[in-house]
């Protein structure tokens, strides 16, 4: 059993040990700190990393501050890296480099460093999903749309323009939005925004690209419809678009899916005048031949009766 003296002794020395520790970290902390706040990014990692060299075990706060630090330094890869560490070290911490993150995303994109700022909103939702980006939703909603994370794509976008409909960027969300549901399988979800589109941002400089797509994607829900079976849903939608269509091909195409579906119902005088349209398009295309046989062959059927 050890003296009185000698156990007094070593409580002494290991509360010095500890003393010793909790001491050597302050300093660090405190010194890089310093360093972060003057600019010196690069002397605040120096410091952090010469800390950990000599065999110092860094807390989360020091962890975040060298994340912080890399990333004002250039060094992205770097800061990722010690941000995930920080996460590891204790987890409450992942809000906090999220929206520091975020706070770079807007930095960038406010001083029209759009690439870097894209980079910055990834990273930020790697630590915290869902976290708002304000008026920069429509990006997230965009940079989601371009990953083909089109739930997320859809949630960004449908939230910005919610917030900032009257918004310079509002018309290009609604078309994203568009496009998010249609890559999704939604073909319904994606005709009612871009019907919306047209209702509310009827003068915008992006009204033809909107339209195109629209009428596109009219054509190619209504082939769907007539190849599933659905011709009376196909034919509704046909109807709408033959008659309005821009394009001279999606007007053509409708018109003659239109002759097709009341040929199949056995209403001849309908189905021609559908094609008539087709051969009147001024078009030399395939279709055109093929409407014109159409029209022969319902015709001479007729007089053979």
């Amino acid at each position: 059993m050890r003296s009185l003296p000698v156990a007094r002794h070593l409580v002494s020395v290991g509360m010095l040990a500890m003393l010793a520790v909790s001491c050597g970290r302050e300093p660090v902390l405190d010194k890089a700190s310093k360093e972060y706040e003057a600019g010196r990014y690069r002397e605040a990692v120096f410091l952090i990393r010469h800390s950990v060299k000599r065999g110092e075990s860094p807390s989360a706060e020091l962890l975040f501050l060298l994340g912080r630090s890399w990333l004002k330094s250039g060094s992205e890869a770097e800061a990722q890296s010690s941000f995930e560490d920080c996460r590891k070290k204790d987890a409450s911490y992942a809000p906090k480099i999220a929206r520091f993150l975020k706070e770079e995303a807007a930095a960038s994109i406010g001083s029209s460093d759009i690439p870097r700022g894209k980079r910055m909103i990834a990273l930020a939702l790697n630590f915290q999903s869902g976290l708002d980006f304000g008026e920069h939703n429509a990006l997230v909603g965009k940079l989601a749309l371009d990953r083909r994370e089109l739930d997320r794509a859809i949630s960004y976008l449908q939230k910005y323009l919610q917030e900032f409909p009257d918004a310079p960027g509002a018309a290009e969300a609604m078309i994203d939005l568009a496009a998010a549901y249609e890559r999704k399988g939604d073909a319904a979800r994606a005709i009612e925004v871009y019907r919306r589109f047209q209702e509310r941002y009827p003068r915008s400089r992006l009204a033809s690209d909107a339209l195109w797509e629209f009428e596109n994607l009219l054509l190619k829900e209504a082939e769907s419809l007539y190849r599933d079976g659905a011709a009376s849903e196909a034919e509704s939608l046909l109807a709408e678009l033959a008659p309005s269509a821009g394009s001279p091909l999606v007007a053509e195409r409708a018109n003659f899916l239109l002759g097709e579906i009341s040929e199949n119902r056995g209403d001849v005088p309908r189905a021609v005048r559908y094609y008539r349209e087709v051969v009147n398009s001024g078009s030399s295309g395939k279709l055109v031949q093929k409407a014109k046989e159409n029209i022969e062959r319902l015709e001479m059927s007729k007089r053979r009766r």
